[in-house]
């Protein structure tokens, strides 16, 4: 992850948090989220090693369909004693696959089957991607007619 999208996300939930509004959703692409060897970013309670099981699906994912766009949305900011690390458990894909297609490859493994897949009906106007520079995309615009959109998430 880019310094500026890591100042982007830190001023975006601590802006959150001191005026409590909690219906934003942030999505970082997979690979800026998914880094195994950068520590601010936690995947299901993962911060460094584990990472590589999740983008092994999701590379699994990628060479059935290499047009797909998989996401991952936070959920909020930890500080840990003096570091700060942002949190995810959710992946939000966009595919040209059938849902029953994901579900066989996200169910496939035995040691991080999902808590949750299913189809995602309509992206929130208040759902934003933030890009390399850190800049703000609003979601919807990132929508096709020509893919589905899934989400996958482990509790």
């Amino acid at each position: 992850m880019t310094n500026q999208q890591k100042g982007t996300i830190l001023t975006l939930l601590k802006a959150d948090k001191m005026n409590r509004n909690y219906t934003n959703n942030y999505w970082f692409t997979y690979k800026d989220f998914l880094d195994p060897t950068d520590d601010f970013t936690d995947f299901q309670c993962e911060r460094l090693t584990g990472k590589q099981a999740y983008i092994a699906l999701i590379e699994k994912l990628l060479s059935i369909d290499g047009t797909a766009k998989i996401f991952v949305q936070v959920y909020g900011l930890e500080e840990d004693n003096i570091e700060q690390y942002i949190c995810a458990d959710t992946l939000i894909i966009f595919s040209k696959l059938s849902f029953y297609d994901i579900k066989q490859i996200f169910n496939e493994p035995q040691d991080i089957f999902p808590s949750d897949l299913g189809e995602e009906i309509a992206i929130s106007q208040g759902t934003f991607f933030i890009d390399d520079n850190g800049t703000l995309i609003p979601s919807p615009k990132l929508l096709t007619d020509d893919y589905f959109t899934y989400y996958c998430w482990w509790d």
